[in-house]
């Protein structure tokens, strides 16, 4: 049987990883050296850094999907600002400007997810929640 993932749940797990992704790009300079001690170093890692990919991949799908039914952009501009700011943050800066690029990436692609939730739960078409 096929259940049927809502798009309040989606926006939920993405503000989670999102949430998670910005705790890791503060915290992660500061335990730097901590963490291989506790056997966590793979936290410090390039692959764990990855992870907001999967993030991204999941806000996209989950804003595509929102702004079918709302016809509000506004999700999708923080979306495209989020991931600006984070690619910003792989390309274009080192050291501490680039932690604050990432925790703010990270802050708005939560925010994203938020705002689409709210605009799917306000809709007024009947099958927007």
């Amino acid at each position: 049987m096929i259940h049927h993932i809502s798009r309040g749940a989606v926006d939920n797990a993405g503000v989670f990883l999102s949430t998670a992704c910005a705790i890791h790009c503060m915290a992660v300079p500061l335990l730097v050296t901590f963490l291989p001690l506790v056997g966590l170093g793979f936290l410090a890692s390039e692959p764990a850094e990855f992870a907001i990919v999967g993030a991204v991949l999941l806000a996209v799908g989950s804003v595509v999907a929102g702004v079918r039914y709302h016809r509000r952009w506004r999700a999708f501009l923080t979306l495209v600002l989020a991931v600006g700011v984070i690619t910003a943050g792989y390309i274009a800066a080192e050291g501490s400007f680039e932690v604050i690029l990432h925790v703010t990436g990270g802050v708005l692609l939560a925010s994203t997810h938020l705002l689409n939730r709210h605009l799917c739960r306000t809709c007024p078409a009947s099958d927007c929640g």
